[in-house]
């Protein structure tokens, strides 16, 4: 089954920083045995490899990243056949007003065109994470049950789709809001070093696997 063009959630027009992340990785060799975090800023903002101590780990995150926009990136990526993909994105969809079951359908379905390009690489789906509008995203404000909403979906959808969920919501959530906790975040949205720290620890056990 090829994937579904009609799972197209976004027109998708990437802006020139964009333009050279992707150009830059095109130079970028992926090997087989390598493990890829793939996704948008969540991604893209942390030095992987340092903080996993694994020479093997390469960052593929582009800020701003769509499902769409991965999914028009991802062949370079899976018919190299890397050991392991972790795909973080859909934060910034849902900044954009799509229905939470849209993008959820559109990840899992990302996931499963992944599998069709390199049936041996093993995939690994991160929850959304909380975040805080309060800050200054406006384009966020009220939509907290969008993103609890996906997360099920994604769990719910694991099994069936082969891939491993992980759970990181439950993890940085301050229970007595519901928003991203303070501790891990200084813009209500990406995450300081304290909680990139955290991501590793909860990561570790699938990179061992």
């Amino acid at each position: 089954m090829s994937y579904d063009e009609n799972i197209s959630i976004s027109s998708f027009e990437p802006d020139d920083l964009y333009r050279r992340r992707v150009s830059h990785f095109a130079h970028l060799d992926v090997c087989v045995g390598d493990i890829i975090m793939l996704g948008d800023s969540l991604i893209n903002c942390c030095e992987w490899h340092e903080l996993l101590g694994d020479c093997r780990v390469k960052n593929r995150g582009i800020n701003g990243d769509t499902v769409e926009g991965v999914r028009q990136r991802v062949i370079t990526i899976m018919n190299s056949h890397p050991d392991k993909v972790f795909i973080m994105v859909g934060i910034n969809d849902v900044s954009h007003n799509i229905a939470p079951e849209v993008i959820a359908q559109a990840i899992v379905a990302l996931v499963d065109y992944m599998h069709e390009l390199s049936p041996v690489t093993r995939m690994y789906v991160h929850s959304l994470l909380p975040f805080d509008a309060s800050y200054h995203y406006s384009t966020l404000a009220g939509k907290e049950a969008v993103v609890t909403s996906i997360n099920c979906v994604l769990q719910a959808s694991a099994s069936a789709h082969h891939y491993t969920y992980i759970e990181l919501y439950d993890h940085f959530v301050e229970p007595s809001s519901g928003v991203l906790s303070a501790v891990y975040t200084t813009d209500g949205l990406h995450l300081t070093g304290c909680g990139y720290a955290l991501w590793a620890r909860l990561l570790k056990p699938y990179l061992a696997e």
